[in-house]
């Protein structure tokens, strides 16, 4: 496994570990982000969402598929710019922002190792 696909498999992980804290225990992560406790199902079906995406995550990783690992860094590059924004507009606490950070430091990994792979190397016609 390439050291692209490693930071994307462990990505995964994350993902797959924070989508089964929201199923089955949502208030203990929600709690930590400073996030109201709540009984609505929608958090569960949130954590549900983590978990299925964390598969592709997981076959990206395992098949080495550069253009699925490509997209997933500048995804998550993104992710902090939506978080802070939500924290500006007041819709959540501020350490929200810790996940985005996670994100953003989990896409610069993927985006170095692609790049020290050369896969992102220009092509010559």
């Amino acid at each position: 496994m390439s050291k692209s696909a490693k930071s994307v498999f462990i990505y995964g992980l994350y993902l797959a570990l924070n989508g089964l804290l929201l199923l089955c225990v949502p208030n203990l992560l929600l709690n930590s982000l400073g996030i109201e406790p709540t009984t609505e199902v929608w958090v569960r079906l949130a954590g549900i969402l983590l978990m299925a995406i964390s598969v592709y995550y997981f076959l990206a990783a395992k098949y080495e598929l550069v253009v699925i690992m490509k997209a997933t860094a500048f995804i998550r590059f993104t992710i902090i710019f939506f978080f802070t924004a939500f924290v500006f507009l007041k819709w959540v606490s501020p350490s929200i922002v810790i996940i985005s950070v996670i994100d953003f430091l989990g896409g610069a990994w993927t985006f170095i190792m692609l790049k020290k792979e050369g896969h992102f190397a220009q092509k010559i016609k």
